[in-house]
């Protein structure tokens, strides 16, 4: 593809982030323009005054037992109404315990950055983390390596 024009503009939702909008015309022989648009994101935006984290939130609801059942029931909700349809995944196997991503992680000695990303598919986790897990998890190893690998199923 080549390279029309670029220019540098502030976006309306990240005002202080400059954006950078690329017009492209294609090779194909099918007359169309491509406007492909990038921006970076800081890894931490700037704190709005007054607003609170929605992981600082939880944590301090949590800290109820009445809360935190409530929260525990609706996580167990989702996995019931919205992964019940789908293959055994981390993420519905830990939210039918009504567990966090945080709780999962403590249960298993991970973080959980490393969680969402098993989750997401985006690592492959080592034995030694699926053994956790599946301790935390209190499911046999064979539930956890179907739900890393639910492609493989075939």
């Amino acid at each position: 593809m080549k390279l029309q024009a670029a220019s540098v503009k502030p976006t309306k939702t990240l005002a202080l982030l400059p954006t950078k909008v690329f017009e492209e015309q294609p090779t194909s022989t099918a007359p169309c323009n491509v406007i492909r648009m990038e921006f970076t994101v800081p890894a931490k935006l700037p704190e709005i005054p007054g607003a609170i984290d929605i992981d600082d939130l939880v944590a301090e609801f949590e800290q109820s037992n009445e809360v935190s059942e409530a929260i525990t029931k609706g996580r167990q909700w989702v996995a019931k109404c919205f992964y019940s349809n789908q293959p055994a995944s981390i993420a519905l196997l830990r939210l039918q315990k009504g567990w966090s991503q945080v709780e999962l992680a403590k249960r298993a000695s991970t973080s959980q950055p490393h969680i969402a990303r098993i989750e997401l598919g985006n690592v492959d986790p080592q034995v030694s983390t699926v053994k956790k897990l599946a301790r935390a998890l209190g499911v046999p190893v064979e539930v956890i390596l179907e739900a890393i690998s639910p492609e493989d199923e075939q």
